[in-house]
């Protein structure tokens, strides 16, 4: 039963309070809790019952926890990932599944010969507004689909107002930093969406006087095997957020803006939009990918997304950030001048 089950957590910062909350909500009683910082396992473990704290992932491992959300920066994912599996702990592991594609065969090879569920967070895949995008893209509402443009930012220093953004993962390259790898989401939602991308195009750059060594901005263009073609544009930069995608097809448009939730489409047979908006608090998606990952433990289901997702979708990323990445030409120019 959900309740009985021996829960690690491992990277109590944001997400990670967040993951605990939903899954205590859930029914989570038995919880191990492993993070750097005792201040840091303090605070997430306010509310809890008797959980375990430790500051070693080696201590969280020998109390034989059955499955593990991990949540440390994204360049200890693969390596935590690995251990745990080879334990026998089913995993949920935060975007990206790794800064690397080093070993991530490995982890597959690991969690089949086991039978383990391996389940990525991408926690899109459980909102609302895109759930409703992907039913009206599969109904061929608006026929079929051309193009695609979806774009997107945050303001990074603002993104968690009470730290310090300099020292979060995302503003350091040895931490797996950088908005590709960060905002990999959206990679993950142009796949699940509108299908496996055939060819990638894209310019990756830092741009502002931020304070970090890694990119703030990425605009790319994909040519999809169906022959569509996505515009990708995200960045650490906008000061107001967005999140936005407009979809072209031959007989018609789909507009959706997944912070507001509103969701239009336009029908060229009649000549007119129609619009709605899909209610939604945020945190649901998240409870609904815990309370999923937990159903395919017990139900001995294929996650939504698998580490074999996972997989694909961080191959995309590193083939934006290869493509042609001013900031690290930059660097290499440094180093040789």
């Amino acid at each position: 039963m959900i309740a009985e089950t021996r829960v690690l957590v491992v990277g109590c910062g944001s997400i990670g309070r967040r993951h605990i909350k939903n899954l205590s909500s859930l029914g989570i009683r038995n919880f191990i809790l492993c993070d750097t910082s005792e201040e840091s396992l303090k605070t997430a473990s306010i509310g809890l019952q008797n959980p375990v704290l430790t500051t070693k992932f080696k201590n969280a491992l020998l109390q034989g926890p059955q499955a593990a959300v991990i949540c440390t920066p994204s360049s200890l994912h693969l390596e935590m990932a690995l251990e745990l599996a080879r334990h026998g702990v089913h995993l949920l592991i935060e975007k990206p599944l790794s800064s690397t594609l080093d070993g991530i065969g490995e982890l597959e090879r690991t969690v089949g010969d086991k039978g383990l569920v391996a389940m990525m967070a991408m926690c899109y895949r459980f909102h609302p507004v895109f759930q409703q995008v992907k039913s009206l893209v599969a109904s061929e509402v608006i026929g079929r689909i051309y193009h695609v443009n979806y774009f997107g930012g945050h303001y990074l220093p603002d993104w968690h107002p009470d730290a310090d953004y300099r020292i979060e993962y995302a503003a350091r390259k040895k931490l797996g930093g950088g908005v590709v790898l960060t905002s990999i989401h959206g990679l993950d939602n142009i796949r699940w969406l509108f299908g496996e991308v055939e060819e990638t195009h894209a310019f990756v750059d830092k741009v502002s006087d931020l304070e970090m060594d890694v990119e703030d901005l990425v605009t790319a263009i994909f040519r999809l095997k169906s022959g569509v073609y996505v515009n990708w544009q995200t960045d650490f930069l906008q000061r107001a957020n967005q999140h936005r995608m407009v979809i072209a097809g031959s007989r018609g448009t789909i507009r959706a803006d997944f912070l507001t939730g509103v969701v239009e489409t336009y029908s060229t047979e009649l000549g007119k939009w129609y619009s709605g908006r899909v209610a939604f608090q945020v945190n649901d998606m998240y409870v609904a990918e815990a309370r999923h990952f937990f159903d395919c433990i017990e139900k001995k289901l294929t996650p939504e997304a698998d580490v074999k997702d996972g997989h694909r979708t961080l191959k995309l990323a590193m083939d934006v950030k290869g493509s042609r990445n001013l900031l690290e030409e930059r660097e290499r120019i440094c180093k040789t001048a």
